[in-house]
C-alpha cells in the first residue's frame, strides 16, 4: 500500500516539477497569445497589417520592437516557427519595417540553427540598430543590423568563444 502512494507521488511530481516542461513554456507562444500582448503596443490597424505578412501556422519564439530603419517609427522581429515548413532545430526570422506609422513590410527573412532552446535566437533594438543573436557548437555570435534602401544590411558582427568550463565563476 505505501509503495502505491509512493508511486503516485513520485507521478504527480514528476509532471509538476518537470523541467522540460517549463522549458518548452518558456520557447515558444502562439500568435494569439503574441497578439494579444502586442495589443498594448501596436494599434488593432498595425496587428491586422502584421498578421497579413505571416504564415498561418506559427508560433512565436521570440520578438523586438524598435526603430532601426531610422524613421521614427517601431519596426518589428520576429522569431517564429512555421508548422511543417521551418526545418527542425531551427528558427525563421523576419525583419519588418514600419510604414507610415500603419502598415509593415518585409524587408528579409533568415533562418537560424538552434542547438538547445529556441530563445538561443533572441533580438534587440537599440541606437537604430537591429541585434540578433545565435550560436553555433563553440561561438556566440552577436550581429547588428540597419535598414538601407529597403534592405537588411549587416553592419557588425561578433564572435565570442562559448566557454563552459568557466561558466558560473
Amino acid at each position: 500500500m505505501k509503495a502505491k502512494y509512493f508511486l503516485l507521488i513520485f507521478a504527480i511530481s514528476f509532471c509538476i516539477l518537470n523541467p522540460m516542461r517549463v522549458v518548452k513554456a518558456q520557447d515558444d507562444m502562439d500568435f494569439e497569445e503574441f497578439m494579444g500582448m502586442m495589443s498594448e503596443t501596436l494599434t488593432d490597424t498595425q496587428l491586422d497589417e502584421l498578421s497579413y505578412q505571416l504564415p498561418w501556422d506559427i508560433r512565436v519564439t521570440a520578438y523586438a520592437y524598435g526603430d532601426y530603419s531610422s524613421h521614427g517609427l517601431n519596426d518589428v522581429i520576429l522569431g517564429i516557427k512555421e508548422k511543417n515548413v521551418t526545418p527542425p532545430g531551427t528558427v525563421d526570422v523576419y525583419f519588418f519595417e514600419n510604414i507610415g506609422d500603419t502598415t509593415y513590410t518585409l524587408v528579409d527573412k533568415k533562418n537560424f540553427k538552434i542547438y538547445d532552446l529556441y530563445i538561443e535566437v533572441a533580438f534587440m533594438v537599440k541606437d537604430g540598430l537591429a541585434y540578433v543573436t545565435n550560436r553555433d557548437q563553440s561561438n556566440w555570435y552577436f550581429t547588428s543590423y540597419d535598414i538601407e534602401n529597403d534592405s537588411l544590411v549587416e553592419v557588425n558582427r561578433e564572435k565570442y568563444p562559448i566557454n563552459i568550463e568557466k561558466a558560473g565563476k
